[in-house]
Formats: C-alpha cells, sequence, structure tokens
C-alpha cells in the first residue's frame, strides 16, 4: 500500500468517529427554554423523533411526542405506548409522500410526572416499542430549544 491510500484510510476513520461523536452531541440532550424541556432521539431506523415535557413537575404538565415514519396514516386512532403500556394521548398524523409524522399529545399530567420522574431517576424510556429516550442531562439541561443541526 502506498502512503495516499493509508492517509486516505486514516482520514476517512477519524471523520467517521467524529461524525459518530457530533451525532452523540446532536441526539439524546435535553434542553430546557420556558418552562419545557426538550430532547431529540431516533427511531430504531434512524429517523427524528422530537419529544417535549411542558412545565413538568407541576399539575399542569404535557408531554408532546412527534416523530417521522415510512409509511401511510392510518385511519383509525394510533394508541402511544410508554415502557410497554399504552397512556392515554390525543393522536393526529400528517402524510408527506412515502413518510408521515405522527404527533402524539398526553394531557394528563399524572402520566406526564410519572414519565418525568421516571427519566430524573435515570432510567431510559421506551416509546412505540423503538424509541429509546435517555435520561442524560434531564437533571441540568442546555439552555434552548434544539441542538445545532
Amino acid at each position: 500500500m502506498n502512503i495516499q491510500a493509508i492517509v486516505s484510510i486514516t482520514l476517512t476513520l477519524f471523520s467517521a468517529a467524529s461524525w459518530g461523536a457530533l451525532q452523540q452531541r446532536e441526539y439524546n440532550t435535553w434542553y430546557i427554554k420556558n418552562a419545557v424541556l426538550y430532547d431529540m432521539t431516533q427511531t430504531a431506523a434512524g429517523l427524528p423523533v422530537m419529544f417535549s415535557l411542558s412545565q413538568p413537575g407541576r399539575n399542569t404538565a404535557n408531554m408532546l411526542v412527534s416523530y417521522l415514519s415510512e409509511g401511510a396514516c392510518l385511519p383509525q386512532k394510533q394508541k402511544l405506548r410508554v415502557n410497554g403500556r399504552e397512556v392515554p394521548a390525543a393522536y393526529r398524523c400528517s402524510q408527506y409522500e412515502r413518510f408521515k409524522i405522527e404527533h402524539f399529545a398526553v394531557k394528563d399530567a399524572k402520566e406526564v410526572n410519572a414519565i418525568y420522574r421516571h427519566l430524573e431517576s435515570d432510567f431510559t424510556l421506551l416509546l412505540q416499542h423503538d424509541i429509546k429516550v435517555w435520561a442524560a442531562n434531564i437533571k441540568a439541561p442546555k439552555f434552548g430549544i434544539a441542538p445545532r443541526f
């Protein structure tokens, strides 16, 4: 092998590792602004998920989960599953070509606060059987509404 090939392979490996480190910073980091906690994560297929908790710990707490997935919106209402359990939530779906964006809004403050306490206890949350929401820095979130993209 010549020097050029070795340098190219090395740079490719370093850039892949750097990209992986950047991805870790972009996803699974909690942000806070105006009493709303935000987290970005991804589905098992690598598609984006936005998770937010408004006024956690209060009796007015609510939660919103929005994510992109392939397929068509179904006519029947879908259910939100949190750690294998169905949670009452309002559902809305928007179709964009071969993708859909699904939104779940949880208005029951007791449910939302239970989810928040679960995360604050440093446990991972599992949504829809394949979306992991990490506790990460939820106790000391960064200021803002989302990571840099």
